[in-house]
């Protein structure tokens, strides 16, 4: 019986990312940190928008089985919700300074309003769940 592969993993510069941690190649100075550290964040803020709209994508050309290829690696109810909020907010009503949350809090609303509401937020600095409840008050 042959051994699994290894788990695969991205390497930036001496930094090697996997699906559990980062492993750090010697003693990188600390203009090496920056790239890869921006690179975790930006992962972290579009994660979910790339699950949602891959979820979207796939159930479109192979119907729900496609979903089964995550079966495991989150919550059906975690997934349901990204495809939701990517499948209502289209690529043009989003915008980057926003959270996720934040557009999950304007899902519901039409394009025009959603990137209205997402834009009067990043004005005038709300958090995610302070826009949800100017929404709420505005209906």
């Amino acid at each position: 019986m042959s051994a699994p592969p290894p788990p695969p993993e991205m390497r930036v510069g001496p930094f090697r990312f996997t699906s559990v941690g980062v492993r750090i190649d010697g003693k990188p100075t600390l203009d090496a940190w920056k790239g890869p550290l921006q690179f975790a964040l930006w992962c972290q803020k579009a994660g979910p928008w790339w699950i949602g709209d891959l979820l979207n994508a796939g159930e479109d050309g192979f119907g729900e089985a496609f979903y089964a290829m995550c079966e495991g690696a989150v919550s059906g109810d975690q997934l349901n919700r990204y495809a939701s909020v990517s499948r209502r907010v289209p690529l043009g009503s989003r915008v980057a300074s926003q959270s996720w949350s934040a557009h999950a809090a304007v899902a519901r609303l039409a394009p025009a309003e959603q990137r209205r509401w997402l834009l009067r937020a990043e004005k005038e600095g709300w958090s995610s769940e302070e826009l949800r409840q100017q929404v709420r008050g505005a209906k």
